[in-house]
């Protein structure tokens, strides 16, 4: 019984390696591609990252722009607040305020900068832009805790 059963296991493997498999291996081919192609390809590809680039730096800007008129908003009313302030108080006040506008100024800057920008420059000024934008936050946090 042994035996039968490895003849009948030899004589599959044999028919499917000689007759089973009646297609024949798959050819692959080399397909010219003109040089048109490539370069439309890759004009629509750059095309397609240069609006990616510029959608996302509208978005950042707009962002920015928004957060800092809100923030504009809060030291004005921060401000009116510190004017009943007296002596030493009023001291601290002014020190906080005008770190506060020297901020505000450089955020205002960076944003402005960043409009003007194009291309890769605006990826670094987006750097730039976000720390005055996170200083100028952290300045006013400061300044509505002491006052």
């Amino acid at each position: 019984m042994r035996r039968s059963s490895w003849l009948l296991s030899a004589a599959l493997v044999a028919s499917l390696s000689f007759g089973g498999c009646s297609q024949p291996p798959v050819e692959h081919t080399v397909r010219k591609v003109p040089t048109e192609d490539v370069r439309g390809d890759a004009e629509q590809a750059a095309d397609t990252a240069t609006k990616a680039a510029t959608q996302a730096k509208e978005d950042f800007q707009k962002r920015l722009e928004t957060g800092l008129a809100d923030l504009d908003a809060k030291i004005a009313r921060l401000h009116e607040k510190g004017l009943a302030l007296q002596d030493e108080a009023r001291d601290r006040w002014d020190a906080r305020m005008a770190d506060l506008e020297e901020k505000q100024k450089a955020a205002r800057t960076k944003l402005d900068e960043l409009g003007k920008s194009t291309g890769e420059a605006w990826e670094r000024l987006e750097r730039g832009a976000q720390s005055a934008w996170e200083d100028l936050q952290k300045a006013f946090q400061e300044a509505t805790k002491e006052f």
